[in-house]
């Protein structure tokens, strides 16, 4: 669903609490669906860095219902979002939409992204200062991690990921995350 028009951030607040995942995209608001496998692979990730994060507080690890305001004016949501402790405003989480530059975005690819939209949104980030992004295919249960978009690297099966240098010392088991 796309609402045409000259969207705002203020229309966002307005949108149905219909369980759908809003975006606002080049004055657009986008919904963002996703499926089960979808959630629950976003969800395992979280858990990952919640866990690594236990002994090392550094930052708070977000959902796919935040809402960050990009500086081109974009709203995303990205599946799973780390954030450093500095970056928060008085060291907490806004109560509302926020214009933090996350240091870590993680998307999982739903069958209904097309790779136009997913390298749109890859590109958005890096462009807006997002250091660190993995995209997470759940069909071919690989993940690339992009620092930019000419060094990324994609890894799978009992290869190891890390998220330096946002997280140091943070590493898993990509098969982990299915």
């Amino acid at each position: 669903m796309k609402t045409k028009g000259h969207a705002t951030i203020d229309d966002l607040y307005n949108v149905p609490e219909d369980g759908q995942k809003y975006e606002l995209v080049d004055g657009e608001i986008v919904v963002s669906p996703a499926g089960f496998y979808h959630s629950q692979i976003a969800v395992r990730i979280g858990y990952f860095l919640l866990r690594f994060l236990e002994d090392s507080p550094r930052g708070i690890v977000c959902g796919a219902d935040v809402g960050i305001i990009l500086p081109n004016g974009n709203l995303r949501s990205p599946d799973v979002s780390f954030i450093k402790n500095e970056k928060l405003p008085g060291g907490k989480a806004p109560e509302t939409f926020g214009e933090i530059i996350p240091d870590l975005v993680v998307e999982v690819l739903s069958p209904s992204d097309t790779m136009r939209q997913v390298a749109d949104k890859i590109g958005e980030f890096l462009e807006c200062g997002v250091p660190l992004v993995w995209l997470v295919d759940p069909k071919a249960r690989t993940v690339t991690v992009y620092r930019s978009m000419t060094d990324t690297r994609q890894l799978a099966g009992d290869d190891t990921i890390d998220a330096a240098p946002v997280l140091p010392g943070f590493t898993a088991k990509v098969s982990d995350f299915f």
